[in-house]
């Protein structure tokens, strides 16, 4: 067994699912708490919006909203990842990265918006080399707080424009649906909560975004 989330294990993904895509089962009892993300990223695009998708996995996103931009870059640190995104968004500027090192030269942009969805922080970092003049930076994180996130913004001079904490109330189906999710999230302390907690549909819990919109800062 690969360690979580480790790139190994997001090959591992790649290969037995198709992508990086949640391995549990899960019913949500209220919206999807990524709508936000999606709703801010969407009205940002237009035939002038350069973008660049930081961790696209297999490549969702660009295969979703790739069409409204001028260009849509992105990378993933994962091979597997980066061959899948070539196919199922072909019109997409695919690379493999882990926004650490020297940028590869077709991701110097500049970009007018730079986006993540659960991707890496540290291309927060890289903003100044990535970003062209009046970029914004839109992220979503799988927690309700990313500390991380608006520390390393205002390292490099941008500021938070908005954020958004969404919780909505959620069940697995069974114990080896939590057991996996609990690995995913590097939490196995928490697999005993099913024995203490599950009802007959399920285990109760919250699933939790961080939504940042942020530019730099004038």
């Amino acid at each position: 067994m690969n360690a979580p989330h480790s790139r190994a294990w997001y090959a591992q993904l790649a290969r037995g699912l198709g992508g990086y895509r949640h391995a549990w089962a899960r019913v949500l009892d209220g919206p999807d708490p990524e709508l936000t993300f999606d709703a801010l990223l969407a009205e940002r695009l237009g035939p002038d919006v350069r973008v660049l998708e930081a961790g696209c996995g297999h490549g969702p996103d660009a295969a979703r909203f790739g069409s409204g931009a001028a260009r849509w870059a992105a990378f993933d640190a994962v091979p597997e990842l980066v061959a899948q995104v070539r196919v199922n968004a072909p019109h997409a500027d695919v690379h493999e990265w882990n926004a650490k090192g020297e940028v590869p030269e077709p991701l110097l942009g500049p970009f007018d918006l730079i986006v993540s969805r659960r991707g890496p922080t540290s291309v927060i970092l890289r903003l100044p080399e990535l970003a062209a003049p009046g970029a914004e930076f839109l992220y979503v994180g799988p927690r309700l707080d990313v500390p991380q996130v608006p520390a390393r913004l205002s390292a490099v001079g941008w500021e938070v424009r908005g954020e958004w904490r969404v919780s909505v109330r959620a069940r697995v189906p069974s114990r080896a649906d939590w057991a996996t999710r609990c690995e995913w999230t590097n939490e196995p302390e928490r697999v005993p909560e099913w024995d203490a907690h599950a009802r007959a549909d399920g285990l109760p819990y919250r699933e939790e975004r961080y939504v940042v919109l942020a530019s730099k800062r004038s």
